[in-house]
């Protein structure tokens, strides 16, 4: 299996910038065209060609998951619906993220607790570390970054709300919608694991 890699560091959720992108796409513009646009033309409007340059990949990665159906539901649907496809989507491009939801947030959900305290973040990423060549050889401020950025995707997200050293858990109501595009992907294991036990299967 694939090792975990460090390029989340860099990859935040990106909600606007890969909307805007998504429309684009949704329009019929060509991809290959449309990434050295953003470049050109810095069509998600960040302030620097630097970051934009940065996050074009991610961007990208993470939309090419989204078949027309999903990439429509994303760009047209509710804000809710929207950022649990990037989320999704996210999942399906770093394995990272993937695992912090399956086995902290999805174990979280189902025992019905309330809370992600910051020892289950620390816990589960030093278990990782044992499975981990990669994640081990780290540095303090990389490891430190990581765990933030996955916190952040969860906050932007809506799975759980900041609460001084600790993440109050939301328990989301996916949409039919939502859950029957996953499941035509045969991704429904993804469905249960952000939607935890609120919908029958």
């Amino acid at each position: 299996m694939e090792d975990y890699s460090a390029k989340l560091t860099a990859e935040p959720f990106l909600y606007t910038e890969t909307k805007i992108i998504g429309r684009y796409l949704l329009d019929g513009e060509d991809e290959q065209e449309l990434k050295k646009r953003n470049i050109e033309e810095n069509l998600i409007k960040h302030k620097k060609v630097g970051s934009v340059k940065r996050v074009n990949s991610p961007i990208f990665r993470r939309l090419d998951v989204m078949d027309k159906e999903m990439l429509e539901e994303f760009v047209c649907s509710d804000i809710e619906t929207s950022k649990y496809i990037l989320l999704y989507a996210i999942m399906k491009t770093d394995r990272l993220v993937r695992d912090f939801i399956v086995e902290v947030y999805k174990d979280k959900l189902y025992m019905k607790k309330e809370y992600i305290e910051k020892f289950d973040i620390d816990n589960w990423y030093e278990e990782k570390c044992i499975l981990s060549q990669a994640l081990r050889e780290k540095t303090e401020s990389t490891t430190a970054k990581l765990k933030q950025v996955i916190m952040k995707i969860m906050q932007d997200s809506g799975l759980v709300i900041k609460e001084k050293d600790r993440f109050k858990i939301v328990r989301p109501l996916l949409k039919e919608k939502f859950i029957s595009m996953l499941d035509k992907n045969g991704d429904m294991e993804y469905a249960k694991a952000i939607g935890g036990l609120l919908w029958k299967i």
